[in-house]
């Protein structure tokens, strides 16, 4: 082998190898610069992404300080790991140095917590700072990691001191409120029984001193003074409604009522004063609308009366009526008149408060502008609605619909008039109208006619409504003319006629009626046919009731400190055939009512007495009686107060009677409690009784 070849052959071999190594290391040097720009690219990008969350936390940093609102974060040892510059302002001292405390500010006091359904909670803190006392509401939320468990808690608060400082003012305003609104009502209650007593002794002394021998003209001077007593109590009554609706203090009182006898009774109140301005005044109770409903029947009879009362006030020509009628489930009440219509202007103003129907200082009719005010608010307590329709020039007509529901026990209904024939004669529109209405709502045949001229001479008539206002004339006319054509002829007088009812009948009228006339009179003056004759002479069931008095005169203790409302009230008892006995205060009233040698039937007790008032005397009377006995307590005040009410029946008084006194009312009171016979009927009397208006 050649030696030379050899060493060359291998050299080759080496160079061959040193260049697939050279080549190789050229390959892992350009693999090693290409991992390497990768690599300064990749850092390139982290660090312009480090860069870029730097300033996104400080933009995040900048936008939460910005907000206003307090930020800051705690661990679960409650290590705080961020705290907003909001915050750190708050507390006096840098974000940085907060961080990795427990405690960042000092609460002085704090709310109870709220729970929301998000897992927060929150709740308000007062909390101690360099620039004095402020208010946080903190809202804490949970802040779980990827495993979810709790890592911290971030806490949002928002300074409200302001609005703690507005509610604190808004409390202490309504304070203020409440305490004027009940100063208020203790002012007008005060005021109410400071007028009212003067008032009771003017009232029933001017109707004391009409029932003496007067001559006209001194009758006329009483006369007006009672009535301008009257027309003051209304005023009072207006002003005492609406302060206790205005202060959301009107409670009503559900209970069994008929409406017939109520609405009746309004006409009947009214008749005296529609009937001086030759008015005619009529009411009307559809058949089947329920006698008996559920309802606060002193609150409805005040809404009549306010609506009647102005449709009589404004009423000039015609006359006025009140129809019941049902609607869909409702109770519909409607009083129309023939006055002079409201204009369309003025049609929501009039039931705004003391607004009037004549806006002017040449209005002719006196008032407050509050009664119906008070009537629409109390209808809509009860849940009804009150409108009006009218025309100017035409009249109106004042609808009140209320959701009354029947009774369980209902009356017994009132007689069918089915086949008789019955004929109205009157020069009157409204009354025959609505008698005509309630006739033939009866089943029976109406005929009217104006005159006697317009009587048909063909006819004959089971009964005759003649109205007394043809005048004398007129009616021995309509006699002569009826002579042997009708059954029964009847009288409608109104009450200030009364007296020439006698005359009359000797000249054939054979029953009468007093308007505004009742249902139940009506049915009864027209009686079925009989067989073989003519009916019976049913007389008015007004006039067939004899005044209310008891069964013996009573023995009545007055207590009483005002001198002129004892002597009126001795006046009344006396009138009433009873033996008053006067004592001055409570105190005197208790050792007079629990003396054996002078046992007494009644007391009427004033509420307001000095040294001892009417309610301490019932209350040691009550508790120092013998056993079985039980002495009638009749409240006597002028506070007119559901309160005052209370307070009575609660110290153990059986009545309440309000002043100015109405004789009738004392009378009735008298009748019912006065002739105690038996504990039971004693006990019986005070059931049924609640507290009398």
């Amino acid at each position: 082998m050649d030696p030379i070849a050899l060493v060359a052959g291998i050299a080759a071999a080496f160079a061959v190898a040193a260049m697939a190594g050279l080549a190789r290391l050229v390959h892992v040097r350009g693999a090693l610069l290409r991992k390497t720009a990768a690599l300064e690219e990749t850092v390139e990008g982290l660090t312009d992404r480090v860069f870029e969350l730097a300033e996104s936390e400080e933009r995040h940093r900048d936008l939460v300080d910005a907000q206003g609102d307090l930020i800051v974060r705690r661990d679960r040892q409650g290590i705080i790991t961020f705290a907003n510059q909001s915050y750190a302002a708050l507390v006096g001292e840098p974000p940085d140095g907060l961080v990795g405390r427990t405690t960042g500010h000092h609460v002085i006091a704090v709310t109870a917590e709220r729970h929301e359904l998000d897992g927060s909670h929150s709740a308000d803190e007062r909390i101690a700072t360099a620039e004095g006392e402020r208010w946080i509401a903190w809202r804490h939320h949970p802040v779980r990691g990827s495993d979810g468990r709790l890592d911290e808690i971030q806490s949002a608060g928002r300074d409200i001191t302001e609005r703690k400082a507005t509610e604190a003012e808004l409390a202490e305003s309504r304070a203020r409120a409440e305490s004027a609104s009940s100063a208020k009502s203790r002012f007008l209650a005060t005021v109410s029984h400071e007028i009212r007593t003067p008032l009771n002794g003017i009232m029933g002394m001017a109707a004391l001193l009409i029932d003496t021998r007067l001559t006209p003209e001194q009758k006329t001077y009483a006369e007006a003074v009672k009535s301008s007593g009257e027309a003051l109590l209304s005023l009072i009554d207006e002003i005492l409604d609406f302060s206790k609706i205005e202060a959301g203090r009107l409670d009503l009182d559900i209970a069994p009522f008929e409406l017939a006898a109520l609405v009746e009774g309004v006409a009947e109140l009214l008749g005296p004063r529609a009937h001086g301005k030759q008015l005619d005044l009529a009411t009307a109770v559809a058949p089947d609308v329920p006698q008996r409903l559920m309802g606060d029947a002193t609150r409805l009879r005040q809404v009549l009366l306010n609506l009647a009362g102005n449709a009589v006030k404004f009423t000039e020509a015609g006359g006025v009526a009140i129809a019941a009628t049902r609607e869909a489930g409702q109770l519909v009440v409607a009083i129309s008149d023939t006055g002079p219509g409201i204009a369309p202007d003025d049609v929501e103003r009039i039931f705004d408060e003391f607004e009037q129907g004549e806006a002017t200082f040449a209005r002719r009719h006196a008032g407050t502008g509050l009664g119906l005010a008070i009537s629409r608010r109390l209808v809509a307590r009860m849940g009804g609605t009150l409108g009006v329709d009218t025309v100017l020039g035409r009249g109106s007509v004042f609808t009140l619909r209320l959701p009354l529901a029947p009774a369980e026990e209902q009356p017994a209904p009132l007689g069918r008039l089915d086949g008789l024939t019955v004929l109205l004669v009157s020069p009157s529109a409204v009354e025959p109208e609505i008698l005509s209405r309630r006739l033939k709502a009866r089943g029976a045949e109406v005929l009217r006619a104006e005159a006697v001229a317009a009587i048909p001479a063909d006819r004959h008539f089971d009964t005759a409504l003649i109205d007394h206002r043809l005048g004398d004339d007129a009616v021995s006319a309509t006699l002569s003319a009826l002579d042997g054509r009708v059954e029964r002829t009847v009288l409608v007088v109104t009450p200030a006629a009364r007296g020439e009812i006698a005359g009359w009948r000797e000249k054939g009228i054979a029953g009468w009626l007093i308007s505004p006339v009742r249902e139940a009179s009506l049915v009864v003056q027209i009686p079925p046919r009989q067989a073989g004759g003519a009916a019976t002479d049913p007389l008015d069931a007004r006039e067939q009731t004899p005044p209310v008095r008891t069964d013996r005169p009573l023995k009545v203790l007055v207590a009483e400190d005002n001198e002129i409302n004892a002597l009126l009230v001795r006046r009344l008892l006396e009138k009433l055939g009873h033996e008053p006995v006067w004592v001055r205060d409570g105190r005197a009233a208790v050792e007079a009512a629990l003396d054996p040698a002078q046992p007494f039937d009644l007391i009427l007790m004033d509420m307001q007495m000095p040294e001892c008032d009417g309610l301490s005397a019932a209350k040691m009377i009550r508790a120092r009686e013998a056993a079985g006995r039980h002495l009638p307590i009749i409240a006597l005040t002028a506070n007119a107060f559901v309160e005052d009410r209370a307070a009575a029946i609660a110290a153990g008084m059986d009545a309440f009677v309000t002043k100015p006194l109405d004789r009738d009312r004392l009378a009735e009171t008298l009748a019912f409690y006065g002739p105690i016979t038996t504990k039971a009927r004693n006990r019986e009397g005070r059931r049924k009784a609640k507290v009398r208006p």
